[in-house]
């Protein structure tokens, strides 16, 4: 996975808006004759339940701990897709409980559905927002080596779902420590 920090260029309202056509186009993307498989999307959930508490660092280090803790999200996240691996322990210490039981869920969909991942997606152009015990993480994704079958058989392609894509994601100072939180509907102009 490549990281880089680049300055963000668009509005937050249009990115939200593409983060939430691209969830609904992923969804789409992994549908089969019977039920739709819930993908990883990237739509929001309910609000988080735990509190941010505590001190966390100011500046520069509290947005390198961020970025520590997205990049072992995503490592997590890949694996629970490519498994799909229905194990909690992989987000431990790196996201919140609502944030992994949405990946158990759809890990759980995965097995059941017999849908499997491999390859993995490029995040890049990681920005960082952190306002006290809160902020967003916000990059681009580029999910076209990241590639699904269903009973080994490759998932269709959906025309309509973009490859390349913004995300953003809630970040919470609780209990000494940044977790990644649930996603949130990009707003504004990041351009992937």
């Amino acid at each position: 996975m490549t990281w880089t920090r680049l300055p963000r260029t668009m509005s937050p309202i249009l990115a939200r808006t593409l983060a939430a056509a691209a969830a609904v186009a992923m969804l789409a993307a992994c549908s089969s004759a019977g039920e739709e498989p819930a993908r990883l999307d990237d739509t929001p959930t309910t609000a988080p339940t735990d509190e941010p508490s505590g001190e966390p660092a100011a500046g520069a280090d509290a947005e390198a701990a961020v970025l520590d803790v997205y990049q072992r999200y995503w490592d997590a996240r890949i694996q629970s897709v490519n498994g799909p691996d229905t194990s909690p322990e992989p987000f431990a210490g790196f996201a919140t409980e609502s944030t992994i039981a949405l990946h158990l869920q759809t890990a759980q969909t995965y097995e059941q559905e017999g849908i499997v991942f491999t390859g993995e997606p490029r995040v890049y152009d990681t920005t960082v927002s952190i306002d006290g015990e809160r902020g967003t993480v916000t990059s681009c994704v580029d999910d076209s080596e990241w590639v699904g079958t269903q009973n080994g058989e490759p998932l269709p392609v959906n025309p309509d779902k973009p490859t390349v894509y913004p995300v953003e994601f809630q970040v919470l100072f609780l209990n000494g420590s940044w977790l990644i939180g649930d996603p949130i509907d990009v707003e504004g102009e990041v351009s992937c």
